[in-house]
Order: C-alpha cells, then sequence, then structure tokens
C-alpha cells in the first residue's frame, strides 16, 4: 500500500503537466487527450497499457467520440493519490511529448 498524498502534494506534482485534473471527491486524476483518428487513439492506448503494464499501476482508459481518449488513475488499494498515479501521468507525458 502506497501512501496518500495531500492536495497540495497532487498540486505541486501536476505543476507543469498540463491538462491533467485531480478529482478531489472520487480521489482521482485525469485528462482528456484527442488525436486525428480513431487508429491513432487506439495505438495511443495500446502504449498507455504497455507502460501500465511495466509499472504494474493500471489506469481506467476511455475512447471516446472517435478519437478522444480519457485517462482516470487513482491507486485503489490506498483508495486514493500515491506516487503511483502521479509516475504514470509524468509516463503518459513523457509518451505524448515524445
Amino acid at each position: 500500500m502506497s501512501d496518500l498524498l495531500s492536495d497540495d502534494g497532487i498540486e505541486k506534482a501536476l505543476k507543469g503537466m498540463d491538462g491533467w485534473s485531480h478529482d478531489d471527491v472520487y480521489h482521482r486524476l485525469f485528462k482528456d487527450f484527442s488525436f486525428d483518428k480513431f487508429a491513432s487513439a487506439v495505438t495511443f492506448v495500446n502504449r498507455v497499457a504497455e507502460i501500465a503494464e511495466e509499472m504494474n499501476h493500471h489506469p481506467d482508459i476511455l475512447i471516446f467520440d472517435y478519437s478522444n481518449v480519457k485517462i482516470t488513475t487513482t491507486t485503489h488499494d490506498s483508495n486514493g493519490i500515491t506516487n503511483k498515479d502521479i509516475a504514470l501521468t509524468e509516463s503518459i507525458e513523457i509518451l505524448v511529448s515524445g
């Protein structure tokens, strides 16, 4: 079980990671990503899945409106946001910027 981050800790960790939001009611982080076509969205989802497998930390992933993807992450066994979630969001940001 990982230690929960405080709201201040979460906000500091998200600084500089454009588009990520903190849902403090359901204790999760989320971001929507837009792509030009469905196949690009699926490719992105598959790459996120590979990262999640390597990290053994699995987000909820939703493809919606044809070419948009919503990533939502929380640490279920801690019932909130931990450094595992921050590490995952950072890895996803590296993926999209690279």
